[in-house]
């Protein structure tokens, strides 16, 4: 065996032994997109099933709240991990460097919410009505609805999101953006028949609760992060199949002020749009993601034929041999 051989075997197997050991009772956060609730009960299974420690990482779930976005904490070093929707491939188009490793929601959550007696009952019944939105992209898929529908966003009075459905009940405004898992049982329970509006009605159909990270971590953590996100994926399948285990421990130990039936609703809104009896759970795309990236490209906030390239995670990338030995060899 040449000089030049042996040395890459041994940096090579150095290598590979430096990934392994760097993983041992790993400490990593997960940020919350919300407050706990069943939205995220896969991470709370797989934390106190012990899968995270079968994986050899020491998991901290962090909640989430109003201000307090996953991806602005994962920038600023304070987590890890988080949990957004497809928006995510905006900031990716802004250099952000996330990679999506699983979308959890085949299908978004989000809908506007009226109430029945409004008369309103599509997105044409809102021209010139009062449209609570969450702030500037956020709300995207809602917004490309407008726009397939062929609405243009300035026939709408857009009005901050306030997270008070009160000023729906009391007619502050016409309609709230919301999530189909939670919001409309909450009406009923006020009184209020709701009626709800899908984007998906209006051919707009986005990834939801995806499981994401950086590129940075993928590159320094390899074998954390497929680990992370197994002992997450068992986890969730653990959840949906004992939705009620799970709620018992949001209420005994996560503090969670909903009750057990609004958790219970929670939950069976989130089969319906996780499907994890038909779609394995986690499953992911490229082609999906390439008809969000077009519906973004229709409302003029990504460039046309933007490449999804490193934007979706790949657990087993093909290794650049000749580059690692090249590295190894100082070359």
């Amino acid at each position: 065996m040449s000089y030049q051989k042996t040395i890459f075997s041994i940096c090579f197997g150095a290598f590979l032994l430096c990934i392994t050991m760097s993983n041992a009772s790993d400490k990593i956060s997960l940020q919350l997109a919300w407050k706990h609730q069943f939205q995220f009960a896969g991470y709370y299974a797989a934390l106190h099933k012990g899968y995270y420690k079968q994986a050899g990482l020491e998991v901290t779930i962090v909640e989430g709240g109003v201000g307090k976005f996953a991806r602005e904490e994962i920038l600023e070093g304070r987590a890890h991990y988080g949990i957004a929707g497809a928006e995510l491939l905006l900031h990716r188009k802004d250099s952000e460097p996330f990679v999506v490793l699983a979308p959890i929601f085949q299908h978004s959550p989000s809908i506007l919410l009226v109430r029945k007696d409004s008369g309103i009952s599509n997105l044409q019944d809102l021209l010139g009505k009062n449209v609570m939105l969450l702030p500037g992209k956020k709300d995207a898929d809602i917004l490309a609805a407008f726009l397939n529908e062929g609405i243009s966003l300035d026939s709408i009075q857009r009005l901050d999101q306030s997270y008070n459905l009160n000023d729906l009940i009391e007619g502050r405004t016409d309609a709230v953006s919301a999530y189909i898992t939670n919001e409309p049982w909450q009406l009923i329970q006020e009184g209020v028949e709701p009626v709800t509006i899908s984007p998906q009605t209006y051919g707009v159909d986005f990834y939801s609760d995806c499981l994401f990270t950086t590129e940075n971590e993928i590159k320094k953590y390899p074998h954390r992060v497929k680990q992370f996100l197994d002992a997450s994926l068992r986890g969730w399948e653990y959840a949906m199949s004992h939705p009620d285990e799970i709620i018992h421990l949001l209420l005994t130990e996560y503090g969670v002020k909903k009750s057990r039936k609004h958790l219970s609703y929670e939950a069976e809104s989130i089969g319906k749009i996780m499907m994890p009896k038909l779609v394995q759970i986690g499953h992911m795309n490229p082609g999906r993601w390439r008809h969000i990236a077009k519906t973004y490209e229709k409302l003029g906030l990504i460039d046309a034929n933007f490449p999804l390239d490193g934007f979706l995670y790949n657990p087993n990338p093909v290794t650049d041999y000749q580059k690692l030995k090249k590295s190894s060899l100082g070359l």
